[in-house]
């Protein structure tokens, strides 16, 4: 079986900004950068397409097939670990791929407007939303 991925929302936001995506969870607090390669591997775990079909458009023109399997399967582990993504189902074809060369994904982490992003009052909020207070 296949492994698919989908955004944790709510609780993750992405925005493309400047060729790069920045993802926010709002959960942690933490904020992530995804280059070009880490941000079109977002797009198609969003669309449904599976981990295994990403790697498999991935390999070929001479590439290392290991180092492109270890280095995608590191990248969705990641996004696994950190609660940006979980698993979902998906029976859906890699039909869009724009082959180009490979580029290595990479996301950076970063924490430092951790408190600022946690005192946000949506943290302090009932499951129905602002402006409805937690039960205390």
């Amino acid at each position: 079986m296949e492994k698919t991925l989908k955004p944790n929302e709510p609780n993750v936001i992405s925005e493309p900004m400047e060729g790069e995506l920045v993802v926010i969870n709002l959960e942690s607090g933490c904020y992530y950068s995804l280059n070009r390669a880490a941000a079109k591997i977002w797009s198609y775990l969003d669309k449904g397409i599976s981990v295994e079909q990403i790697i498999a458009a991935q390999q070929g023109d001479g590439l290392d097939e290991t180092e492109v399997n270890d280095t995608i399967a590191s990248f969705c582990g990641f996004l696994e670990e950190e609660m940006l993504m979980i698993a979902s189902a998906s029976d859906q074809d890699l039909l869009e791929y724009e082959s180009d060369s490979y580029e290595k994904p990479v996301i950076e982490k970063f924490s430092d407007m951790q408190e600022m992003l946690l005192l946000d009052p949506i943290h302090e909020v009932s499951e129905m939303g602002w402006p409805n207070e937690a039960d205390k």
